[in-house]
């Protein structure tokens, strides 16, 4: 796959400022270049026309004979015209320059056909003079008004230069400091990608991202707190694991082994009988075997319930929780044990159906060793709709209650955590001296693979 290169957010900006300001600077290029050209061919017209004028002067004054110093006084009267070139005949035919010659840079040619285009041509004017001093000629000198207008159009341009480094450098920077929050947040989102819930994005943020930044702040709060309650659970979940395990290791040990050894000894004993043709004692060996296996069998059902109601395989979920109630009604007939169960389809996933069952068994066995209780109300209710389906759990007892910093033991820890594989809800209410109600709410829309998912 071909990953393209993405341009950032201070180029893309950099790249609108810099567009907009060439735009600018292009417009007003125009206009100048425009205005120049304008202005170039009214001033040389200008000049022509006011040298006429004055040559025409000078020349009435001159009318007269020769004297020696007329061409110095029509050098100095020509001394300051500008952008015109002012010559006389002389007597050989040859044409004398009257005005200085200028030393200034000439601009290039590309921008003088810009200013003045070659189609453009300026007249030349002659004056026949009526003296000995023989014509002028007065000639326009187009190069002189572009060179100026080339030195300020050079100005221009380096001017608009540095305004326009200038403009990129101070956006730049605006934009490094002002994106300095998303960075922080860039930064932030990394910490959380590899783990790290300790270091909240701080330092002043701007008014647009202040609001985000401090939401964020909050999430990273929310999955610190739920990483370290997840922690606990698992700490609590592998407990219970070893609680159960020397449970049953126990229960095995002390329990099923001195069947184990009374069924050995019986065998032993019914092995002599046999070998004395002790018929009757024979008998009573087989009689005290069949008793030890019956006990044996109790011990393992009871064992093998704790590890998998096997109820639930052979009534379903709603008879093997009336047989549960009954089953404590008839154990402590003392507490009112009240069953409502709306309508819901037994064929329901196994898991659902296991964590169901554990969850009421686990709130039963709670109220009957802890509440000191005289009315339960157990209630299953299929509740909301399509993907918000699922079935409410609701166990009240008018109990003693807890208090609100007394801790969760194995049993309900390990509910929590049935109840949160799932994608459900757990809520228990602790009012002290007033009973407890503990609220559950199990999803039947989605099955596990989907829970996986999310």
């Amino acid at each position: 796959m071909i990953r393209t290169r993405r341009i950032s957010l201070k180029g893309r900006l950099l790249a609108i400022v810099v567009g907009i300001l060439g735009l600018g600077l292009l417009g007003g290029a125009t206009i100048i270049l425009h205005n120049a050209r304008q202005a170039t061919v009214e001033e040389i017209h200008a000049n022509l026309e006011f040298s006429q004028r004055l040559v025409g002067f000078l020349m009435a004054d001159l009318s007269g004979p020769r004297t020696p110093d007329a061409l110095a006084v029509l050098s100095r009267a020509f001394e300051d015209l500008r952008h015109v070139q002012v010559e006389i005949e002389s007597a050989s035919g040859e044409w004398r320059s009257l005005t200085p010659a200028t030393s200034t840079d000439p601009a290039p040619d590309w921008f003088e056909r810009l200013i003045v285009p070659p189609t453009h041509e300026f007249a030349s004017i002659r004056f026949a003079s009526g003296s000995d001093l023989g014509r002028i000629r007065i000639t326009a000198r187009t190069e002189d008004e572009i060179a100026e207008v080339w030195r300020d159009v050079f100005d221009l341009f380096w001017l608009a230069v540095w305004i326009l480094v200038s403009v990129c450098v101070l956006t730049y920077l605006g934009l490094w400091f002002g994106l300095k929050p998303l960075r922080d947040l860039h930064a932030g989102f990394e910490r959380l990608e590899a783990g790290d819930f300790s270091a909240p994005v701080c330092g002043p943020a701007v008014a647009e991202l202040a609001d985000t930044q401090v939401k964020f702040n909050h999430v990273v709060g929310v999955l610190r707190h739920a990483t370290q309650e997840r922690r606990l659970l698992t700490q609590k979940l592998v407990g219970m694991q070893e609680e159960e395990r020397r449970a049953i290791a126990r229960e095995l040990h002390d329990e099923m082994a001195p069947y184990l050894f009374g069924i050995r000894s019986d065998v032993q004993a019914m092995s002599w009988a046999l070998g004395r043709n002790d018929t009757r004692a024979a008998l009573q060996r087989v009689n005290a075997i069949q008793e030890h296996v019956g006990l044996l069998q109790q011990r393992i059902k009871r064992l093998l319930n704790r590890l998998r109601p096997a109820v639930l395989d052979d009534f379903g979920l709603r008879e093997s929780l009336v047989y549960l109630v009954e089953d404590w009604q008839t154990r402590l007939p003392d507490i009112d044990w009240r069953l409502d169960m709306g309508a819901f389809d037994d064929d329901l996933d196994d898991a659902v159906r296991v964590t169901v069952y554990r969850a009421v068994q686990e709130c039963l066995t709670n109220v009957a060793r802890h509440a000191e209780a005289r009315c339960v109300q157990i209630s299953l209710q299929v509740v909301g709709a399509g993907a918000d389906r699922g079935l409410a759990i609701e166990v009240v007892d008018d109990g003693r209650g807890m208090r609100e910093d007394t801790p969760l033991g194995l049993g309900l820890t390990g509910l929590q955590e049935r109840i949160a594989a799932l994608g459900g809800r757990f809520r228990l209410q602790r009012n002290a001296g007033r009973g407890v109600a503990l609220s559950l709410f199990v999803p039947l829309a989605a099955s596990p693979v989907e829970i996986d998912a999310r």
